[in-house]
Formats: structure tokens, sequence, C-alpha cells
């Protein structure tokens, strides 16, 4: 067959078959009748002279169509296909024109229920085009009904119909059409007698301030906001959806939440799960562990207190230096370079950094928030497939879940008499707990994560969301140097020391070196480059001296007087072997750039000891040192006590080396003044001519202030104001040398 013969077997075969094809059997036939015969008539070849020039072996040629159906099974592992329409299969009840002509199908199940009805209501058909319209109104704000569906289906216990019966009465007394009417009573009717002992029992319930836990569901509707205790603190949410979940014995009813908060780039929705544990008989509302906000007699002034706070929240997003006094929920382990995780409570005292975006990046499973202009609590209806197997409604308060809920507020409980028996829709706990846990997901990095939010979710909240704002900022502990959850009612503005840099004891003209150095750098970071892009942009400031001088507490100081914070590097935390030293010092220039902070290296020569030709690990950390520091971009302090040890290397990539000499005696004298000075003057009983005796003896700085510190606590212990004879005392015990009475 030749390549033309082909192509117009093809078309001339399609042709004939969308014009005169005919099906296996009867029923493939009917199933063509709606195609109009005019449209295949392309070619004049028929469908019998097109097969019969078709090669008898060649598969996939005839140009006609097989119905095969399932038979009777053979094996357990294969269907068994043939060609006769089975005789025994007939259509379901539910299809057939004698019942579909019913407006509304009830259908019924077995009850094994001790002591109940033999058989009770398992779920309503609504099949009448007149009700469907309706109803779509009556529940707007819900999803998953919709007038042009085929069947609109309402499980046990009809929750929706509980919400919204005020409605729904009101739209069957309101209704014109004598017919809709007819079809809107027949309904009403139906449900009232489903209803009726659940809005009685409801209402008896409610009148007592009192529930049951069968009866919970009845309390709590999606929209609604909830009053909860959150790490100890008052808290409102929104309830997103419902349940009761687990199988007897050990199942319980779970409140799926929604509260505002902050995930570095933008406002969003995180999730909250709230469990309440069976419980025997009644039990007060406002004792739940959860429970509407307005059953508080107090609502009014707990509402102004958590807008007030959300407001402070608010303006606690992005980056904050501030003070800390509290308990604090650190995340153990997780330091740079090293991402593990595990919370724990612990009270925290001192600088902060409240910076989520950080956070999420070094705690990879911190929860993804929902964009607020999305987030759904209107209720759902559930969608009831054609065909398939209804669940097992036998027990509501066994097997029930309720849906997902998206964006309306409450609706009133109905203050009617009908409604009957609970809310929630049946569903496995299986599916229940799907939902109800998400799989927690990494953070995108910076750019991805931003992505997540629209402009809209970083413009200002509302004071609906102020109400249900996150009472915990996300951030750092300089202090303990771990990032930490932080209440915000004990976040504080920082008290300065104004006088740290100016008692800085330091030779004349070194103090305003280096804060000119340091200002200077904060101010014109970007101005002067390296031939190559990003390089030697900051300042390294290298101070040596015997141990007292002073060098650390320069880097303090000039933090201090900069308002900026102080990172202080330390050993432990970049850990001894080279990988993780890259990963962790990375992590640690990179965030104490975006934070504008000072950043100190104690004890430098601990990592920037002279290379050797056998000491090939040290080699390694020298080397990483080396090349990062070249790249970072802000001031960092690096102290040493042992300047002559350090790599040569070290030399060019320091902009400014400040030997500090011992203290002399002015210094001393000074640096005994201004500890002296810190105590209160009726705590002291020391003259100036003690002052210039204890500064005749040579100490630095640091066993000054150790000595001061352990000769007031003897003073207190004596109820004395501290005199010599304390110092005295110290000095004996200590051996530093004996100061004599002169």
């Amino acid at each position: 067959m030749d390549d033309s013969r082909s192509s117009n077997l093809g078309v001339e075969s399609i042709a004939s078959y969308v014009s005169h094809g005919t099906v296996a059997d009867s029923r493939a036939d009917s199933q063509n009748e709606g195609i109009p015969q005019d449209i295949g008539q392309v070619g004049s070849t028929s469908l019998d002279e097109a097969n019969a020039k078709v090669i008898p072996s060649a598969v996939g040629m005839v140009c006609d169509s097989k119905n095969l159906y399932e038979g009777p099974s053979k094996c357990g592992c294969c269907t068994n296909w043939v060609e006769e329409y089975p005789e025994d299969v007939t259509p379901k009840l539910e299809e057939t024109e004698a019942v579909q002509q019913f407006a509304i199908l009830i259908r019924n199940k077995k009850s094994h229920q001790y002591g109940g009805k033999a058989m009770q209501v398992s779920s309503i058909v609504v099949q009448s085009p007149l009700l469907k319209a309706v109803l779509e109104n009556v529940f707007e704000g819900y999803e998953g009904i919709t007038a042009g569906l085929k069947h609109v289906t309402f499980t046990r216990p009809f929750e929706p119909f509980f919400y919204r019966w005020n409605r729904f009465k009101e739209v069957v007394e309101n209704e014109l059409d004598e017919t809709t009417r007819s079809h809107l009573q027949l309904l009403y009717t139906v449900m009232s007698v489903e209803l009726e002992e659940t809005v009685s029992t409801y209402h008896d319930l409610l009148n007592h301030s009192v529930m049951t836990f069968d009866y919970l569901w009845t309390l709590f509707k999606p929209g609604d906001v909830l009053l909860c205790k959150m790490d100890g603190k008052d808290m409102m949410v929104k309830l997103q959806s419902s349940g009761y979940s687990g199988s007897a014995g050990c199942r319980g009813f779970y409140l799926d939440s929604k509260y505002v908060d902050w995930s570095g780039f933008g406002f969003g929705y995180a999730s909250h799960t709230i469990s309440i544990q069976p419980f025997q008989g009644t039990k007060p509302i406002t004792q739940l562990e959860a429970y509407p906000a307005t059953f508080n007699p107090h609502f009014e002034d707990i509402k102004h207190q958590l807008v007030s706070r959300g407001k402070r929240f608010e303006t606690l997003q992005g980056y904050h230096y501030k003070a800390y006094d509290g308990l604090a929920e650190i995340v153990m382990s997780a330091n740079f370079g090293n991402h593990f995780f595990g919370p724990r409570n612990r009270m925290v005292d001192g600088r902060i950094i409240i910076h989520a975006e950080m956070y999420n990046r070094f705690n990879p499973t911190a929860q993804r928030l929902d964009p607020l202009g999305i987030t759904s609590f209107a209720p759902r209806i559930p969608t009831v497939v054609d065909g398939g197997h209804e669940e097992d409604v036998e027990d509501f308060v066994e097997d029930f879940s309720s849906i997902h809920h998206p964006n309306i507020g409450p609706t009133s409980h109905p203050s009617v008499h009908p409604p009957g028996r609970s809310y929630g829709m049946p569903s496995r706990s299986r599916e229940y707990t799907h939902h109800r846990h998400p799989p927690s997901l990494p953070p995108a990095q910076s750019q991805d994560l931003q992505l997540q939010y629209s402009p809209a979710d970083s413009e200002s909240l509302t004071e609906d969301h102020h109400l249900i704002c996150s009472s915990l900022v996300k951030g750092y502990s300089l202090k303990l140097k771990k990032w930490a959850k932080f209440n915000i009612d004990d976040v504080k503005e920082i008290v300065w020391n104004d006088r740290a840099f100016d008692s800085l004891v330091l030779p004349q003209g070194y103090k305003d070196l280096i804060l000119s150095f340091t200002k200077s750098q904060s101010m014109n970071s970007e101005v002067f480059d390296d031939v190559i892009e990003g390089k030697g942009q900051g300042i390294i400031m290298l101070l040596a001296g015997e141990p007292g001088v002073g060098k650390t507490l320069t880097a303090e100081s000039v933090a201090e007087h900069m308002r900026v914070p102080l990172y202080s590097m330390s050993a432990a935390e970049l850990g001894l072997n080279s990988a993780s030293v890259e990963q962790a010092l990375g992590d640690v220039l990179e965030i104490t750039q975006k934070w504008k902070a000072v950043l100190l290296l104690d004890e430098s020569d601990v990592f920037l000891e002279q290379r050797t030709t056998d000491g090939l690990e040290r080699n390694k950390l020298v080397s990483i040192f080396l090349r990062m520091l070249e790249y970072y971009r802000g001031v960092l302090f690096l102290t040493t006590n042992r300047v002559s040890v350090l790599d040569k290397a070290l030399d060019s990539r320091v902009h400014v080396k400040i030997t500090y000499p011992e203290l002399d005696l002015a210094a001393r004298k000074k640096v005994w003044h201004n500890f002296i000075s810190m105590l209160p003057s009726s705590f002291v009983a020391l003259t100036e001519e003690d002052l210039e005796f204890l500064a005749e003896k040579k100490l630095n700085g640091r066993q000054i202030k150790n000595i001061i510190k352990t000769a007031q606590l003897l003073a207190s212990e004596q109820e004395k104001p501290l005199d010599l004879e304390h110092m005295h005392t110290v000095l004996r015990i200590t051996q530093i040398g004996e100061v004599s009475e002169g």
C-alpha cells in the first residue's frame, strides 16, 4: 500500500465512522444518536469498503469500536472481560425514572445504637431544581452547593441546616411561588423532625452555660473567634474547622484554628490545633480548653488588651534590637552551621534581636503561613459522587469529622424550635487526621518565601487581625546564643549605658581613632571597594595587649555608643573542624552584617595562629578565616594577648592594629574610680586616699573589677559599707599581694 493510498484510507474511514459508524451493541448506538449525520460527509467511501481494504492481520486498523464488559470472576487478581452485556446488572435504584421524579430522597440506614430506632435517616438528597436554587441562597458563603448540580446531598447530622435554620425558615415563609413553596415546606417538615431534638438540647445546655462532649459541635461554628491559652498567655484564634476524631475509647474533639503571624516577609495565618478530650456529664463552657470568646464575662476587657498587643506585634515586624526579661521558648542546639531543633522554655534576661526572617531560615521546621486574603473560613457542604459509596454515618459522634471551612463570619445559632441531632460531616478518622496535620515543609530561600505573599499581606492589619495576632515574636538571644520565641509583653526598650564609652580607660587619642573608624564604616560601607567587587568593604581592627587592659570592653563600648548589637563569637560556637567552622563562620558573618552588628572575636589567636608545615587541619582553619574575613562588610574586632603567634597573612587584612599598654598609675586610679562610682554612695566608705593607695598595686582592669565585687559581697554579709579593710581581706585571700596600711 503506497503512502497516498494509506493517507486517503485513513481520512475516508474516519469520515465514514462519523457519518455511518456503528457500535457493538444497541447501547453504544443509542449513545451516538445525538451526533448530526451531515458532519461526517467528507468522503464517499463506506465503512464496509474501508474495512475491506484493510489487511486482516493489521492490528488496530478496523475503524470501529468494541465494548467489553466485566464478567464472572475467574481469579482473584484479574478482571474477566466478556463481550455480552451481563444479564444480572440492573440500574441503581436512584437512577431509575420512578425515583428521580421525587423532590427529595430520604436515605434510611439500620441503626445499631442501643435503645435507638431500628432505622434512622442517614442522608437527604435534594433533587428538586426549585429547592436547589433556593438553598444556594440559604447557604450563601458555604462551599460545595451549586444549583446546577444533579444532586445536592446533606448527611447526618445536617449541620448546615442547624446553623442556618432561621434563614431557611424565613425563606420558607416568604416564598411566593406556590410550587416552590410546597417543595420548601416538604423539606422543612423533614428537617424539623431530624433537628428538633438537637436544638432543644442545645438551648437547654446554653441556658445553664454548660456543654456536654457529644454536643460540642453545636457550640463551635466556622469563623468563630475562640478564647484559649497559648504558651500560658490569653490568645484568641479564628476557627476554621472542627470535629470528632478517633475511635471509641481514644477519640477527642479537635478545633483547627488560625491566628496571624509574621513570616519575615509578610503577614499570614498560622495554624493551631486545640484538642478537647472526652469528659463525663456537663462542663462549664468557660472551663473548656477553648470556647467562643463572647462567652467570657470580661470579653471586652480581654479584647482591648489583645488588640493592643496585636498592634505592638505589627510594629515589631522586620528587624528590631530590644531588651527582654521573661520566659522564652528556646530552640535548643540550633547554632549556626548546626541546624537541629527542640524547643525548651527558659528565663532570658538581656539583649535580643527580633528578626523572623533569619529565625525561619535557621529553623527549617518553622511553619509556613497561609495568605490573609485568600484563606477561607466558610463551611463546606460535602459533594457526594454519584455511584460512590456513602460514608458510614451510623454514629456521627464516633465517626464525625467536620469540613474545612472558608471565609465568612459567625452566624447566629437557631433560636427557634426545629433542628435535631448533631453537627459535622461523617468522614474517616484517617482523612480528618490528614487534613488536621499538614506536613511541615522547610522554608524556602528568601526570594522564594517572598513570593508567597502579595503586597497586600504586608499592609496594615485591621482590628480583627490585631485581635488574633500571635503573642510571640521570633528572634535571637545574644546572651544565650540561641534562637527563641519571645513573649511580646516581656519585650522592652533598651536602656543604653551612655557612660560605657566614657569610662573606657585608654591613652589619649585611642578612643577617637577607634570611634571614627567604626562610625565611618557604618555610614560609608559601600563607598570604597576592592579591585574585586565586594572584597575589602569591611573594617577589621586588631586589639592586642595584656589581659584586663580594656580590649573586650572597647568593642562592647563602641557597640553601646553606636546603638547597635554586639555579637561575641566564640570557639565553642564555631567548632574545631574546617567544615563546621566554614559553615558557622559564614552564617555569623552574614547575620551580623544584616543586623549591622559589631562583631567581636575574642582570643582570635585560637583560629589565626601561624600556619605550619605539619598542621594541615589548623592550616585549613586559618585559610578559611583569612578568606572569609576579606569579604566581610561589617565592623570586626579581633582581640589577642599573643600577637606574636598570629599568621603573617593577617597583617594585610587588618585595617587598624592597636596595641594596648599596661595600665599605669593614673589609668589604674581611674579604673578604681569608675567601678566604685557604680555602687550607691551609702554602700562605700573608701576615701580618696584609699583609692590612691589601691591604685599603686599593679592590677589590670579585670582584676580590679573582681576585687571590688568580692569585697562588696563580704561587706554586705557583714552589713557594713565597703572599706579598705575589706579590700585587704580580699587581696590577702586571693594572694594577689599584701597592701601595707602605710
